[in-house]
């Protein structure tokens, strides 16, 4: 009775060890050789004879399968070493990644901002010309008897038609454009009879006049911008200043 137990537990050992030797030898024929080693090294040993064990594990074989198991988990220890030392830079600036999500975000949004706004100055130029040209028609026709005359040519009805048209388009493109503006929550920063302020204008002319008081600003060369109550853009403006009395001396006085 005995004896037919320690038989079943060598059998069960036996297979055991047969099962964990062809797990070994499926994972390590899946993985790569350790760097170091040779070709011919491995191969030697690939084809280096086993020990015949009769169907049962002695002390070399269990020493070797060991040895691979030890080896097999340096090498991962190894990698996974490896892989905490290539993510640690990662991990350290996970924390500051919404931040740096949020500035790059504000940064893409101010180079669309600027690009919205150079077309805006373009079309506001555009409209400026238009309604240039429309006006000295307008005053030619005042003007001039013979241009009254021949206005009333098809030609003629067809420029003055091409150019009233013209505004109208560039007048509806500005209105659409200020509505993606303010989309964007900018705000013009309104200049014009305004008391020059540093923070947001920067005086590009200079004009010595007595009909309005130092400071003030008279024409708006390129309009200013402020985005979510900040300053975006500096207006460039023509600011008036006192004119100055030269004296007998030669001296400059104020009046």
């Amino acid at each position: 009775m005995v004896g037919g137990l320690e038989g079943e537990v060598s059998l069960d050992r036996e297979e055991i060890l047969r099962r964990f030797e062809v797990w070994l030898d499926s994972v390590l024929a899946a993985e790569k050789p350790p760097q170091g080693l040779s070709a011919e090294l491995l191969s030697s040993l690939a084809a280096e004879p086993k020990p015949i064990s009769n169907g049962r594990c002695d002390l070399y074989s269990m020493w070797a399968a060991v040895t691979a198991l030890t080896q097999e988990v340096r090498l991962q220890g190894r990698s996974f070493k490896q892989l905490r030392e290539s993510l640690a830079p990662i991990a350290i600036l996970a924390p500051q990644l919404p931040e740096v999500h949020r500035e790059a975000q504000e940064r893409a949004r101010g180079e669309v901002l600027d690009v919205l706004l150079d077309l805006c100055d373009r079309l506001d130029r555009g409209l400026g010309r238009v309604r240039a040209s429309q006006k000295k028609m307008d005053d030619s026709l005042r003007s001039n008897w013979t241009v009254r005359l021949l206005a009333r040519h098809r030609i003629f009805r067809q420029a003055f038609e091409s150019v009233a048209a013209l505004e109208e388009g560039y007048q509806m493109s500005m209105e659409r454009l200020k509505d993606a503006l303010a989309q964007f929550d900018v705000r013009e920063i309104t200049c014009e009879g305004q008391h020059f302020n540093p923070n947001s204008m920067h005086a590009v002319d200079v004009e010595e006049t007595d009909q309005q008081a130092e400071g003030t600003v008279l024409e708006v060369y390129r309009a200013g911008y402020e985005w979510k109550g900040e300053v975006h853009r500096p207006a460039h403006v023509k600011v008036a200043r006192r004119r100055t009395a030269i004296t007998a001396g030669g001296n400059e006085n104020d009046e």
